[in-house]
């Protein structure tokens, strides 16, 4: 399956989600009456109401709603009925209060069917309702040492800062873990009890447990915190008294990696100057360091908007609270792990996606706890639980707290992504037109055309995108708009006007992008061999860039003009799968490259596996190829469950119209004759990875 395309059209079988989850009993989805619950917009947000009668709960009126294995350490939560887990010598049971307001706010819609298996499950649920009440019990019975930073947490957000001293100083002489201990949240507690020497002596003493830049940051964020805007002002002074971008010929290297790195560090400790030299209104400095970061990376969009804004006086933010302080520092903190994780990631190398991190959710849902109005945590929040197919939870928490407008205006958008996925179009699009509402601006109306063109809006997706080209827009604003446009018009099986946006973009921009969005849509057009033209030039290049080998391999095997055409596509797919042999677009690919030889055994295998890797998620042109893989084998009944689940995927018209054709009349072409795939060298093997 061609990478681009997937991006296109993201969308899973809603009808075979709900299916799935009713069956197993999951909450929210369904019972053994046959009531299944469905996600409407209400004046509070989106809520669930049954489809049996029955109506949201009275308490959702209450929050603050908007208008498979860790690769990390585990959570470090026993089993509560552990024995071992207990302190046997542990003094008598102190009295525990409640979890916080803000921890409140994230239970479900519906009570769960039964209790959590885990207190993974409640973290992988959004409910930190019932994990901070766990942490709490824990702590009472002195037991689950590992867990208890999180109640600090919590007692800092529910004003309660002698419990959260309290709770680190029984930390004292336990095992130290390397996030979230007392070590960590120790200086927090000390400042929420207003012992601010003793809260700087505390965050000195993480000098050596958090990169240079990270501390800097911590401590400058633990000053404003308290009060203290000057000492946070020069804590920040020594990252941004000259800035180091890295060079661009050095794309792709070590250095140019480390260097990168760098500097963005430096950039975001100068973004936060900035913003607090603004909120105790000195302006005239904020102006100043925005424009010599500018200077620096004169194409940084951001800066140049927060320059802006800044000379204008607009989104003037008041200095941190201790609670957002803190929040914004374990946020840093859950960013850190989740840099490690993707260079864990990459160095595997082996294309999976990465499974659920419960600590870093964990981390960043404790963050919220704090601000629950924290804007980009709980976005970051959202987007993880969306990608991990935690379509529910999603959706709730993308709706709490009330973050400044254009942050609230995304979440908007990914509520209703999820509500998408849980089988709601007409709910997304509601969504949409709410987060615009809030956001008008142009930025937000070529998002929101993306956002509709996912669920096949598409006629409003071309009226908002084309609001927007008739803006003035930035030279990368109308690249994105034009983009968009594309996806829209595909979508929308208007082939030849999406080609021709197209090649408007990359006039603007004839970059990497720009050329492989191009050359993906040439390939299902007329032009086909302008595409692969562009592909080939692509992979020149770059040639063990497996991204494009995908790419030019499953284009040459996708109805393949000659038998040569459809060697050197499979040759391709060969060399790239043996290099990120869980990559499911390149599992879809080689899949199809042994249908075409008629190896459809063979090809039933990959795409599975494909499947497998998409789930939650589903995809039209995955499900599309199983059909027809299923009907050469001669279960004509698979073969039509896996069409109509393609066309619940919403393909694109064009893509629709021969779906429903073989929904209808089934295959109708003869089969592909069965021949001997060609034998593909281990050049491009890295020798780490058995051939597949």
């Amino acid at each position: 399956m061609n990478t681009y395309k997937l991006r296109l059209v993201l969308a899973a079988s809603a009808t075979a989600i709900l299916s799935a989850c009713s069956s197993l009993g999951v909450p929210g989805f369904g019972d053994a009456g046959g009531c299944r619950t469905v996600y409407v917009v209400t004046g509070g947000g989106v809520q669930p109401i049954s489809n049996c009668g029955g109506l949201p709960r009275d308490g959702l009126a209450a929050k603050s709603m908007m208008a498979a294995a860790d690769t990390v350490q585990p959570l470090d939560l026993a089993d509560p009925a552990d024995p071992a887990s207990a302190d046997p010598d542990a003094p008598p049971a102190p009295v525990i209060l409640p979890v916080s307001q803000a921890a409140q706010a994230t239970a479900p819609y519906e009570a769960p069917a039964k209790p959590y298996a885990s207190p993974q499950a409640m973290i992988e649920n959004a409910d930190m309702a019932a994990f901070m009440a766990r942490v709490r019990e824990d702590y009472a019975a002195k037991k689950n040492a590992g867990a208890w930073g999180y109640l600090a947490v919590d007692a800092v957000a529910a004003d309660q800062p002698e419990l959260a001293v309290e709770v680190i100083d029984a930390l004292e002489g336990r095992p130290v873990s390397d996030w979230m201990s007392g070590n960590h949240l120790r200086p927090w507690a000390y400042a929420a009890s207003g012992r601010k020497d003793d809260a700087m002596a505390a965050m000195k003493s993480m000098q050596r447990m958090l990169p240079k830049p990270d501390h800097v940051g911590h401590t400058a964020l633990l000053a404003e915190g308290m009060g203290d805007y000057e000492l946070a002002l020069t804590t920040y002074g020594d990252f941004e008294n000259a800035f180091h971008p890295p060079a661009p010929d050095g794309i792709g290297t070590m250095q140019y990696y480390i260097e990168a790195r760098a500097f963005q560090a430096q950039r975001l400790l100068a973004l936060r100057k900035a913003e607090l030299l603004r909120g105790v209104k000195r302006d005239a400095e904020a102006e100043a360091l925005l424009e010599r970061l500018l200077a620096a990376s004169p194409d940084d969009g951001y800066v140049e908007n927060r320059l802006l804004k800044a000379k204008t006086g607009e989104d003037r933010l008041a200095p941190r609270t201790l609670k957002q302080a803190m929040a914004e520092a374990l946020g840093d903190e859950a960013n850190l792990l989740e840099e490690q994780e993707g260079i864990m990631a990459a160095m595997a190398g082996r294309g999976a996606k990465t499974p659920f991190n419960h600590l870093l959710a964990s981390m960043r849902q404790s963050a919220l706890v704090l601000d629950p109005d924290n804007g980009v945590i709980r976005a970051a929040e959202a987007s993880k639980l969306y990608d991990n197919g935690k379509f529910e939870p999603a959706l709730r928490i993308a709706q709490l707290g009330n973050p400044p407008a254009q942050m609230a205006a995304l979440l908007q958008s990914t509520a209703g992504l999820a509500a998408l996925e849980l089988g709601s179009p007409d709910t997304l699009a509601a969504m949409v037109e709410r987060s615009l509402k809030i956001d008008s601006g142009v930025d937000a109306k070529i998002q929101a055309a993306g956002t509709l063109a996912t669920a096949g809006k598409t006629e409003r997706a071309l009226q908002l995108v084309d609001q927007a080209l008739k803006s003035q827009l930035s030279p990368p604003q109308k690249v994105f708009a034009l983009l968009t446009r594309a996806q829209a018009l595909n979508q929308a099986g208007q082939l030849m006007a999406a080609v021709e946006a197209a090649r408007q973009a990359r006039a603007l921009d004839d970059d990497e992008n720009t050329q492989q969005f191009l050359a993906s849509m040439l390939v299902d057009s007329p032009q086909r061999a302008e595409g692969l033209e562009i592909m080939r030039k692509m992979m020149t290049d770059q040639p063990d860039n497996t991204g494009l080998m995908n790419n030019l391999g499953y284009s040459l095997i996708d109805n393949p003009v000659t038998p040569q055409e459809l060697d050197e596509g499979f040759k391709l797919l060969k060399q790239a799968i043996r290099m990120t042999p869980d990559e499911a677009n390149l599992l879809d690919s080689i899949g199809w490259a042994y249908y075409q030889y008629g190896d459809f055994r063979e090809a039933r295998r990959f795409i599975n596996m494909a499947l497998e890797e998409y789930a939650p998620f589903g995809h039209w042109e995955l499900s599309d190829h199983m059909g027809d893989i299923e009907w050469r084998l001669g279960d004509q009944e698979a073969a039509r469950k896996h069409w109509q689940a393609a066309l619940l995927a919403r393909p694109p018209e064009h893509n629709k119209a021969r779906t429903q054709a073989k929904l209808r009349d089934g295959l109708t072409t003869p089969a592909p004759e069965r021949r001997d795939t060609p034998e593909v060298p281990l050049e491009k093997d890295r020798g780490a990875i058995a051939d597949i």
